[in-house]
């Protein structure tokens, strides 16, 4: 797939922060964070573990209110919206920890997430007759690599196996911006490949906003990398950029940065 070639200055911004701060007690675990997302863009956003990635992804998500700042979304200002109107507007987001029905099929899930109503018994119950939805979530199914999987149990799947079935299922949104919270954490090398494929394989339309520690993922997927430290973005540039960068090997690896 070749590269596209954006300047984020000059594309439609489908999600913008400004500002955005967010404190628990004492503890500033975002700081004044300003960031633009460019329509259709692949942004990766890395640092160590408690640089503020995850809880500046619940601030734009809705999951947390912000302490002071903005995020704008779609055009509008979505600061106060709820969980609920951002994704109504076309957010999807997978999480670090799984949230999925463990004792449903992966088809099940895969057909309750594009009915857009998880826990509906009466829409499982006319799901035989709807031929239509289960061909989108055998498709879905494929398209993450569990294909052989579909009439499985999602408890009984690997750790890995779950992470590709949240993925497919913030899929089946067909969101405008998709946000991944860690998406290769315990895959296999084999999924880990899986998951670089699907992702770049996107549709030019889905806007993708994505935290990785794996760097080989992360540095390959994103056109634009996003380095936080200490609750604030310290860094912005390229891959190759970020891959040269003195800065993060400090602050990111305490060594070299060997991404190749």
């Amino acid at each position: 797939m070749a590269a596209r070639r954006r300047d984020p200055a000059h594309a439609g911004r489908i999600l913008s922060t400004r500002a955005l701060t967010r404190h628990f007690g004492g503890v500033h675990a975002v700081s004044d964070v300003d960031l633009d997302v460019g329509t259709g863009e692949r942004v990766s956003v890395i640092g160590p573990n408690g640089a503020g990635k995850s809880t500046l992804f619940n601030l734009v998500a809705g999951e947390f209110r912000p302490s002071g700042g903005r995020v704008e979304m779609f055009g509008a200002d979505m600061t106060r919206a709820s969980i609920q109107q951002r994704a109504h507007r076309g957010l999807a987001r997978t999480f670090q920890t799984s949230k999925l029905f463990t004792s449903m099929t992966v088809a099940d899930n895969l057909y309750l997430a594009l009915c857009g109503r998880p826990g509906s018994v009466r829409r499982l119950r006319d799901a035989r007759r709807d031929h239509e939805r289960i061909g989108r979530a055998r498709g879905l199914a494929e398209r993450a690599g569990l294909g052989a999987e579909f009439g499985v149990e999602v408890g009984e799947l690997s750790h890995g196996q779950q992470r590709q079935l949240e993925l497919a299922m913030a899929l089946a949104a067909q969101p405008a911006l998709l946000m991944l919270d860690e998406p290769a954490a315990g895959l296999s090398p084999s999924e880990r490949g899986q998951l670089t494929t699907v992702l770049r394989e996107l549709s030019a339309g889905v806007t993708l906003l994505l935290i990785e520690h794996d760097m080989d993922i992360a540095l390959v997927i994103g056109e634009r990398v996003v380095v936080m430290s200490d609750g604030a973005k310290v860094l912005e540039g390229s891959p190759s950029e970020i891959r040269s960068s003195e800065l993060v090997r400090r602050i990111y690896l305490g060594g070299t940065l060997d991404v190749r």
